[in-house]
């Protein structure tokens, strides 16, 4: 009987101390980078481009917290890119592919397609 008392001592005393150390340890907050990953979850965002005219089409992404507004300028060919300073959108006319990445980083937030047809007139 008093070899279980001990042993029951020992075991609470363990299991106080270490439960203990939770409360103890330094929090660490999320960086802004795995936040803005974690905003982008959706492969494909709410996307709306309006050709302004031959080398500038005017582009609207946006899905939860996400929201970017600028005007695409032609670089090449059919490529067009537009930046905010902390994000940059790069359209290949061509393939309908849509590509944002964070403009400090390189992190791809959205890769993905998009098309300039307007299925509802289909």
């Amino acid at each position: 009987m008093k070899l279980h008392s001990i042993f029951l001592t020992i075991f609470l005393a363990i299991t106080i101390l270490f439960s203990g150390f939770g409360s103890f340890l330094p929090v660490q907050a999320n960086p802004i980078e795995n936040t803005l990953i974690q905003i982008a979850e959706s492969p494909n965002p709410l996307t709306y481009m309006t050709p302004q005219n031959a080398n500038e089409i005017a582009v609207q992404i946006q899905e939860g917290e996400f929201f970017f507004a600028e005007i695409l300028k032609r670089t090449t060919g059919n490529n067009f890119i537009a930046t905010d300073g902390r994000v940059r959108v790069m359209y290949d006319r061509d393939t309908g592919r849509v590509v944002v990445i964070n403009e400090v980083t390189g992190d791809e937030f959205y890769n993905y397609f998009f098309s300039e047809v307007d299925e509802g007139s289909l």
